[in-house]
């Protein structure tokens, strides 16, 4: 191997591997919190990170490994509970509710609505959900309850009302995740479809599929992990510190 006079671009690897492995940790560590405080919001779907490493063409034009991040969500089913709340909805299998907001229609899988004042079937956040392209209204006049067909029909004072919009999308790892638990279609994840097999249950609610325990248990196994990065990169400082003082000195 051909050594070039000067500061060789290798000469600091050790602290360039574990700075990265600080970053990719306190990544992860984001990621898992992130989980973790929503661990019980209804309908959220968790997120896992990963790292993939590449080559990457330094100033020298010589090559080193780098690494990708790659963040990916579980649409898996959370756990579907009974709340015997009349406007708790759960969707069992794939698809998710259409929300009308400013940003235009977004779509999640929290259904714990409620009424606003003008009876409208409203998110948490007060955003009208969507039943044949419109805001859904529930106004029980006869005191004959208001209720839902497995397959999506409002029935409100023994009358049938509209159908709730239940979509899905051909590729559910491109929508873009935009918080309070909405998601937005991308080009990635193609346009909202009907979802054919759409089976929803009124009076439930589907939990976060964040799994408490293992959750806490990788939080804690990343923790440990980044803790013992930073102590290698103060071994690997203090190793230069001492070469970089003691070299040349006369014994």
């Amino acid at each position: 191997m051909n050594i070039t006079p000067g500061i060789h671009p290798y000469s600091r690897l050790g602290s360039m591997e574990a700075l990265e492995g600080a970053i990719i940790l306190e990544r992860k560590l984001d990621v898992a919190s992130h989980n973790m405080a929503n661990m019980k919001t209804a309908g959220y779907k968790k997120q896992e990170i990963t790292f993939e490493e590449y080559l990457l063409k330094q100033a020298d034009d010589t090559m080193r490994t780098a690494k990708g991040e790659k963040v990916w969500g579980d649409f898996s089913q959370g756990t579907i509970h009974k709340s015997d709340n009349p406007l708790d909805f759960a969707i069992e299998g794939e698809g998710y509710f259409v929300v009308q907001t400013p940003r235009g229609n977004l779509y999640t899988r929290a259904g714990n609505f409620s009424l606003n004042e003008n009876y409208q079937l409203v998110t948490q956040q007060g955003y009208p959900v969507l039943a044949d392209g419109a805001p859904v209204e529930l106004q029980d006049t006869t005191g004959k309850d208001i209720w839902l067909t497995q397959d999506g029909y409002f029935f409100v004072d023994e009358r049938q009302g509209a159908r709730l919009d239940i979509v899905t999308f051909q590729n559910q790892q491109g929508l873009k995740r935009l918080g309070e638990n909405l998601f937005e279609q991308t080009g990635d994840s193609g346009p909202a479809q009907p979802a054919d097999q759409r089976r929803v249950a009124q009076g439930y609610i589907e939990e976060s599929n964040v799994n408490p325990v293992k959750s806490m248990i990788n939080l804690i196994d990343l923790y440990r992990g980044y803790e013992a990065q930073q102590k290698t990169l103060q071994a690997v400082d203090q190793i230069n510190d001492k070469a970089i003082n003691q070299t040349g000195r006369v014994a």
